[in-house]
């Protein structure tokens, strides 16, 4: 009886240790992480005519940014011609696309490795603007000519959009919609479950931005207007300076929203660019009635010059130094709090690279 009691003991006590170390032993095995998975990029221009532009990359974990990683992770691989300007990039299911103007190609990459996946190539006669993913087979190509229909399986563009014309610039996805900026007609909205046209809009500037309720944000004239993306109802509030369209030489729209509050930023700048204020709409008229930022003397905006970074959580400036020829050289990232204003961090550097816009992996 005891010897069986000692038996029953001794198996239990196996059960426990065994069950005991094989829960302790197994771990749950890491997703390694890409390269360029642990920070976002700068789109830049290049420096017209003596070289293409480039993708550099702000890694979070040291604090540091690394230029020419195209080139680096696609040493067989360009982004001539050199009269061309990297104007574009956007992160669409883990894919960073990098559209250029001027006869330059649009090219796809594996946003965590950098690795290229396929292009379009460069041609005289493309003139290209940005680009907007509708589904795992299709995005749209805007241009200075109309939109093309992408096959993201061939990536080909040879259909033309109908029912737009002439320059169209940003573009984005909003609900059952794709809003686009045409410099002929304004705010063009399609219908992107059959891309039939829905409506056209005059007057719009500059735009777009989406908040986490789902709202689109652009502005008209004075105004900052936002969009339902079910019902298309528009609502807007007044600024207190009239924003530029880019359309003279294109960059992306200068403004942006934080992907945590229904909060959108706006910068205030000339005609062809430049500027150093920001303002902030939180949903109330008094919110955007005076300057939320306003960056260090003599550092002005470049390019679409703003983005929100959705992990650090702050609003994040590119600008140049004031002036021509070698103040285009002395460049700084800032980051600053979304809520007070604060600058954060300071990051300079130096080189002719000509921020075009920011880009933020997509969380």
């Amino acid at each position: 009886m005891k010897n069986k009691q000692l038996r029953n003991s001794l198996l239990a006590l196996f059960v426990v240790v065994f069950g005991a170390s094989c829960t302790r032993d197994y771990v749950e095995p890491e997703v390694e992480k890409g390269k360029y998975e642990n920070g976002f990029f700068v789109v830049n221009e290049g420096w017209f005519g003596r070289g293409t532009g480039e993708v550099s990359f702000f890694n979070y974990e040291t604090g540091k940014l690394s230029d020419s990683t195209f080139k680096r992770e696609n040493p067989t691989k360009d982004l001539n011609p050199t009269s061309s300007s990297l104007q574009y990039g956007t992160i669409y299911r883990d894919d960073l696309y990098l559209v250029s103007k001027a006869g330059g190609p649009m090219v796809v990459v594996d946003s965590k490795t950098l690795k290229e996946k396929g292009r379009i190539a460069a041609k005289g006669g493309n003139d290209w603007r940005a680009f907007v993913g509708i589904d795992e087979n299709t995005g749209l190509l805007s241009s200075g000519s109309g939109v093309y229909v992408v096959n993201l399986k061939t990536f080909t563009a040879n259909t033309k959009l109908v029912g737009v014309e002439g320059q169209v610039g940003d573009m984005i996805k909003g609900g059952n919609y794709i809003f686009m900026h045409s410099a002929t007609d304004g705010l063009v909205i399609y219908n992107s479950s059959d891309l039939s046209l829905n409506k056209k809009i005059k007057g719009m500037s500059v735009g777009f931005a989406k908040t986490p309720n789902g709202k689109v944000w652009y502005t008209a004239g004075k105004y900052l207007y936002q969009t339902d993306p079910v019902s298309l109802a528009k609502d807007s509030v007044e600024l207190n300076f009239t924003p530029f369209s880019a359309w003279g030489a294109w960059h992306a729209g200068s403004i942006a929203a934080s992907t945590k509050e229904n909060t959108v930023y706006v910068l205030k700048t000339g005609s062809f660019g430049g500027g150093n204020e920001v303002f902030r709409y939180t949903g109330t008229a008094p919110s955007v009635a005076n300057v939320f930022i306003t960056t260090p003397a003599n550092q002005i905006f470049y390019g679409k010059g703003i983005g929100f970074d959705p992990v650090l959580n702050q609003v994040v400036i590119t600008t140049v130094q004031s002036g021509w020829g070698a103040n285009y050289a002395i460049n700084n990232l800032y980051f600053y709090d979304p809520m007070s204003g604060a600058l954060k961090t300071t990051l300079p550097y130096s080189g002719y690279h000509f921020p075009a816009m920011p880009v933020f992996h997509e969380k």
